[in-house]
């Protein structure tokens, strides 16, 4: 019965290590962050499937929007730009994923971009990234932050910074 305890608390303990974990990266990989009219920092969060399966039960629409996500879509979906909005990207560092990131980089679709990543990436992938900023004029619009990694359901969240 204690075991049984033991094992809810620890699991518990995860689930808000991890919800904290993921709410601290939405914030732009600090704790929390207002405008000066009190209002969260309204933003557009991009994922894919594996990082959709990750937020889903962790976070609910009200959570957030209360953290200024305004809007939540998968990287493959048709997206219009939004050139005054930054957003934050949640995504498995894939060939595939890193081609579209490229291809939003080149599109200018948002004020600025938040890179962060479920697994590992590589350095050739992160110089792809960094060559399509570079490309499209748009290296100070990738947002320069800090790496950090964090346990989130047997995976990690890495927080990458493409900066020349």
């Amino acid at each position: 019965m204690a075991a049984a305890a033991a094992t809810a608390a620890a699991a518990a303990s995860i689930r808000e290590r991890q919800t904290v974990a993921l709410k601290r990266m939405l914030n732009f990989n600090v704790p929390h962050i207002k405008n000066s009219t009190g209002e969260p920092v309204w933003k557009v969060l991009i994922y894919d499937r594996f990082g959709q399966d990750i937020i889903s039960p962790l976070l609910s629409v009200k959570e957030l929007r209360d953290m200024g996500i305004t809007l939540h879509l998968l990287l493959h979906s048709d997206r219009d730009p939004i050139p005054d909005v930054p957003a934050v990207y949640f995504v498995m560092p894939t060939e595939e994923n890193i081609d579209r990131m490229c291809q939003d980089l080149r599109n200018q679709l948002y004020e600025s971009y938040y890179l962060n990543f479920i697994s590992a990436i590589s350095r050739s992938k992160l110089e792809d990234i960094a060559n399509a900023a570079l490309a499209a004029s748009a290296v100070t619009q990738v947002a320069k932050e800090r790496g950090s990694k964090v346990p989130v359901l047997h995976t990690e969240i890495q927080s990458a910074s493409v900066a020349y």
